[in-house]
């Protein structure tokens, strides 16, 4: 069995070292009072005309004129009837940088009012990421687990692109949906690939599946089987590498690299995302030593306990081979 703390040597190394903390704000300087209500006077003529795009391209302009006074004016504008509108008011907030706790507790309004529009809530995604704005969490964990790929993309993206540390258990959980496992036994190691046609454990997941539903077709199995498949049909695989590459500088293959590597920076990751929490880093980096003993023993005893049930389906799978 592939125990804690035995990774590779590369792996070790870039894990010492972690990435880079989160970027400063880039915060620029508003401008006047005069050439805010300047723009603001030409912007509400042309927001008036019946033409869509140009009544969206109005709107943008506001991106480029960083003011409160513009800011007030967008937040208007995201409770629009238009959801059109409030996508591209939400676009133009991520502009707003000169005061981005301001512009941010608006997006973050937007979020909880308009979070079923998918545009309007992937363009508020962006938004925060453009600003940067990190006062979304822990809402945004929802974005990881929705159906909707988009709205989990643009988490993701948002993620990486602000190394929020505070998200490092969720990809990990998010890893475990959506890459390969990877069991080890004394004769080899095997990547348990969820989702992949053919592989042992679909066939397991269908088997419990069929166990649990039934074979048939009546519309609640069927529901009850989109909601049981709900994870394999989200395809993050390449945004969820891109954004943990981002915050660790690895790029993991596996959950069980990715489990390895946090197990060795578990102290260093809790310091990080306390700072971005504005707590005490060091209150923070005890209290995650007196928990590494337990989450390893609970890593652990989860390793076993699947290796054990993949060791029981291969079993299954070679009688059955067998007596065909």
């Amino acid at each position: 069995m592939r125990m804690l703390g035995i990774v590779g040597c590369c792996l070790i190394a870039a894990g010492l070292a972690l990435a880079a903390d989160t970027p400063a704000k880039k915060e620029i300087t508003a401008v006047s009072t005069a050439e805010a209500k300047a723009a603001l006077a030409e912007f509400e003529p042309a927001f008036k005309t019946k033409d869509p795009e140009a009544k969206l391209e109005a709107v943008y302009t506001l991106h480029d004129v960083p003011h409160d006074l513009v800011i007030a004016r967008l937040a208007r504008l995201l409770k629009n009837r238009d959801p059109q509108v409030r996508n591209v008011a939400a676009m133009a907030l991520g502009g707003q940088r000169h005061n981005v706790t301001k512009a941010g507790k608006e997006m973050m309004a937007a979020f909880k009012k308009d979070y079923r529009n998918e545009d309007v809530v992937s363009s508020v995604l962006d938004g925060m990421g453009e600003l940067p704005y990190l006062n979304y969490w822990p809402q945004l964990t929802k974005c990881l687990d929705d159906d909707r790929n988009a709205v989990a993309i643009r988490a993701l993206d948002l993620i990486g692109k602000v190394k929020d540390w505070r998200a490092i258990p969720e990809l990990l959980k998010l890893y475990k949906e959506q890459m390969p496992k990877g069991y080890k036994w004394s004769t080899g190691e095997v990547k348990v690939d969820t989702g992949a046609a053919g592989t042992a454990d679909a066939d397991a997941a269908k088997a419990k599946f069929n166990a649990k539903y039934g074979a048939g077709g009546s519309k609640m199995k069927a529901k009850a089987k989109a909601k049981a498949n709900s994870g394999k049909e989200r395809n993050l695989t390449t945004q969820l590498r891109r954004c943990v590459r981002e915050l660790t500088g690895i790029d993991f293959e596996t959950v069980l690299d990715f489990e390895d590597w946090l197990m060795e920076n578990y102290i260093e990751v809790a310091r990080k995302a306390a700072v971005l929490d504005g707590k005490d880093p060091n209150a923070a980096a005890v209290k995650a030593k007196a928990e590494l003993p337990r989450l390893k023993k609970k890593i652990e005893e989860e390793r076993k306990r699947g290796e054990r049930e993949m060791e029981e389906h291969r079993k299954q799978r070679d009688s059955a081979n067998k007596n065909k």
